[in-house]
């Protein structure tokens, strides 16, 4: 969940906390504060010189069918200008842009100029042609409280900035004007205001039209509605609808707007619900069933499965819980009685079935960061007087509801702690004053602990070091110094970290390029290997990737795939990466891989050929060597699907690490990739356990003495084998070893082979002697033919 941003207009803010401080100045200090305001906005700017004034006469326009003249009065004179549109009447007010004026959906100020022959001074104006809603479907038609001349923009207040605010996830409170200035009113020290939450009851009580009954208390609370009667079609207030587009919302109808009016001011979202068309009237919270079908306000079906909430009434769904409502009880002009919902849901159910079905609207916002579980009486009062309000309709007498509020949290503070932690002191009167500023009702539980009620509106405030971020964020961060802690920290790297790092350097010295593919799995790829311990996911980001991967071999494989499809050549892939294993619940394990296939580069002069395991291997051995391992040799085949002659487990003392193998070729292809593809993978903490301590030594200054040997050998003796022999006995001597050819035919016995070795000795103090290095070649010999049945063809050098 990211962050968010909401749009705060300075004078709603200056309601609740009226502070006269510049909004340059202000916005620092809040941003000091914890409360970022990104930026200062003025959707207003373009708005000059615009007055009401009083329509006197409307004729038709002597040249053109669709134009008229309108005669209108400025409150000291008469101006005759040129409409084009004709729903003004005489006696009507309405805003006049006059020659000079500027409006913001025009560049330049307005002039006289003529108009098929008359001229017109200015134009009158839309609502969408002074910023304050999308309509254009006729003049602004303003009421009659307004006088000639009036100044607009000052009577709506427009001439005031909007505050742009990043919000974190943790601070859903200041996705609110209340809960902005809530913050505000604490850091300049003017009281906070309250919404005007006074309404008018009727004798008749809610209770006994409607009902409500919540089927699942752990996603939905609490569920409480008011009931309307009487609502009248009408339009919202000019200064609602102007703050209602400046928040990034569209004005729709008095109902609606005052819905989300009242979501933007107190935090709680609002739903209205056409009364009439609620069967019951009633309303069932529960979770959908599967397959279950909803047409949402967007004119869309939904298909619903058993972990989404439904709003429902007595005889189906009527809106998707916390997210949006359905089209068959959508407020409309013939609606007379409302519904209206005040609700709590859980965050993780409302962002479940938002993100299930990219479907995201301001209520899912806020829900999914967390709704004041104790707003929803306050949200109701103040959207029904809204509506009582603009729409004349009478509120009914009390809530019906279904659920509980949860009791406020006590959280509890030490003043030593918060003075440890954040490096200056704090003592039990500074704390106190900072929970004071707050509003948040305090306690002495110890000498040195402070007991703390935590609000509803602050869910993210859990644990006490919650409560000392608050108090180094109200007494200011500039408090806290740059001092060098007191303990001294070990340096360096981590193990598991040095060890993800050491194998990422290894495999990009061996030529290969990093990949990071998302560490989930298909059937096919459990599949591939006969998986079925597999880790399923609850909430897969792709259907068909629904369980936690078992290896890292399918992804590098898809990877390869990719590569060849796009052209390359060739193809040196490796990971890093976790595997997962069902368990209890389930294992990590850190693994290192690649892939290797397309042609080798053996240079300009070398016959083109593709890469094989030969070239795995080598990719592995620098690997295994970069680490340390001594002494690991190659196994039987492993299971899965690899090359039967081509493929071999990787043994360390006689305990396998992982493997190594070409694919076999039509599982290749079957991935669409062409040719030889060759893989590698080892448990990263198996390879750690098994590489020895690097030992550094000064360099030779001494020159080695070399020999070549060549063993008629059995055809089944790896030569693997017979390095380890010659190590063996090599001794301290012995400096390297290394297989430099293999020959077969030319007189040895049928089901034999020759080996030949190239063999380096130094001593680290003297250059050695024909004399020193027979015995340690004549050893070597003994032990080769011993163990490994052979006998000594050549010896050179």
């Amino acid at each position: 969940m990211g962050r968010g941003f909401v749009r705060i207009p300075l004078a709603w803010l200056r309601e609740f906390a009226p502070t006269d401080l510049p909004a340059e100045e202000l916005a620092e200090r809040m941003t000091h504060r914890g409360v970022k305001v990104e930026g200062i906005l003025e959707p207003w700017a373009g708005l000059e010189g615009v007055i009401a004034v009083r329509v006197l006469e409307v004729r038709d326009h002597p040249d053109s069918d669709t134009l008229c003249v309108a005669r209108i009065h400025d409150g000291t004179e008469e101006i005759e200008l040129v409409v084009g549109v004709r729903n003004m009447a005489p006696g009507d007010i309405v805003p006049w842009a006059r020659p000079g004026a500027r409006v913001p959906v025009l560049d330049v100020p307005l002039a006289s100029k003529p108009i098929r022959g008359v001229v017109s001074h200015g134009m009158l104006c839309a609502p969408d042609e002074l910023a304050i809603s999308q309509d254009h479907r006729g003049i602004l038609i303003l009421d009659d409280t307004w006088e000639p001349g009036t100044d607009v923009k000052r009577r709506l207040g427009l001439d005031e900035p909007v505050l742009d605010i990043e919000v974190e996830p943790n601070r859903p409170d200041f996705l609110s004007v209340v809960g902005v200035a809530r913050e505000v009113a604490a850091l300049t020290g003017v009281p906070l205001a309250e919404p005007d939450l006074a309404i008018e009851e009727t004798d008749e009580f809610a209770d006994s039209v409607a009902t409500v009954r919540i089927e699942e208390p752990d996603a939905c609370p609490r569920y409480l509605a008011r009931v309307l009667r009487g609502v009248r079609p009408a339009t919202s207030p000019l200064v609602a609808q102007a703050r209602l587009t400046a928040c990034g919302m569209r004005p729709i109808d008095a109902v609606v707007d005052a819905t989300n009016y009242a979501m933007l001011e107190l935090g709680q979202p609002l739903h209205g619900f056409d009364l009439a068309r609620l069967t019951g009237p009633g309303i069932i919270v529960r979770d959908a069933r599967a397959g279950e079908r909803l047409t949402t306000l967007d004119d869309v079906e939904r298909t619903l499965t058993d972990r989404d909430l439904l709003i429902c009434d007595l005889d189906g769904p009527v809106a998707l819980a916390g997210v949006m409502g359905g089209q068959t009880t959508e407020v409309t002009p013939d609606t007379t009685d409302v519904l209206l919902e005040s609700a709590s849901f859980t965050r993780g159910r409302v962002l479940l079935t938002a993100r299930r079905l990219d479907l995201h609207s301001e209520a899912s916002h806020r829900f999914e960061r967390g709704v004041d579980p104790e707003g929803l009486e306050r949200g109701a009062a103040r959207g029904a007087a809204l509506i009582a309000a603009w729409t004349g309709a009478r509120v009914l007498a009390g809530v019906v509801s279904d659920g509980a509020t949860p009791a406020r949290r006590w959280v509890s503070v030490r003043p030593s702690r918060a003075a440890r932690l954040l490096g200056y002191p704090v003592s039990a009167d500074d704390a106190r004053a900072v929970f004071d500023d707050l509003g948040m009702a305090h306690r002495d539980e110890s000498e040195d602990a402070l007991g703390v009620e935590v609000p509803g509106y602050r869910p993210d405030i859990e644990r006490e070091v919650d409560l000392i971020e608050e108090i180094v964020r109200v007494q200011g961060y500039d408090r806290v110094g740059s001092t060098l802690p007191r303990a001294p920290h070990a340096g360096g790297v981590p193990e598991g970290y040095a060890r993800v790092r050491r194998a990422k350097e290894l495999f990009v010295r061996a030529g290969l390029r990093e990949i990071r593919p998302a560490p989930f799995a298909s059937r096919d790829d459990l599949d591939l290997f006969g998986d079925t311990d597999a880790v399923p996911i609850a909430n897969p980001l792709r259907a068909e990737e629904s369980w936690l991967r078992t290896r890292l071999t399918p992804g590098l494989l898809r990877a390869v795939a990719r590569e060849r499809d796009a052209g390359a050549a060739r193809a040196g892939l490796f990971e890093v990466g976790t595997t997962f294993r069902l368990a209890d619940p389930f294992t990590e394990h850190r693994k290192a891989g690649f892939a290797l296939a397309g042609a080798a580069d053996d240079g300009w002069d070398a016959p083109p050929r593709a890469l094989d395991v030969l070239d795995a291997k080598g990719v592995l051995a620098a690997v295994l060597d970069g680490f340390g391992v001594d002494g690991w040799a190659l196994g039987e085949p492993p299971a899965g699907p690899f090359h039967p002659g081509r493929a071999a487990s990787v043994l360390v003392g006689g305990r396998s690490i992982g493997v190594l193998g070409e694919i076999h070729p039509r599982v290749a292809r079957d991935l669409g990739i062409d040719g030889r593809v060759s893989v590698g993978v080892v448990g990263l903490g198996s390879v750690a356990d098994a590489g020895a301590p690097f030992a550094y030594r000064d360099v030779p200054r001494f020159p080695p003495l070399r020999r070549d040997l060549a063993f008629a050998l059995p055809e089944d003796v790896p030569a693997g084998d017979v390095a380890a022999a010659i190590r063996d006995a090599g001794g301290d001597l012995l400096e390297d070893v290394r297989v430099f050819d293999v020959f077969r035919g030319g007189g040895l016995p049928a089901g034999t082979k020759s080996l030949a070795f190239a063999i380096a000795l130094r001593a680290p103090d003297r250059t050695l002697t024909d004399e020193e290095a027979t015995p340690v070649i004549d050893a070597i010999v003994a032990a080769v033919e011993g163990r490994s049945g052979g006998t000594l063809r050549t010896v050179e050098g």
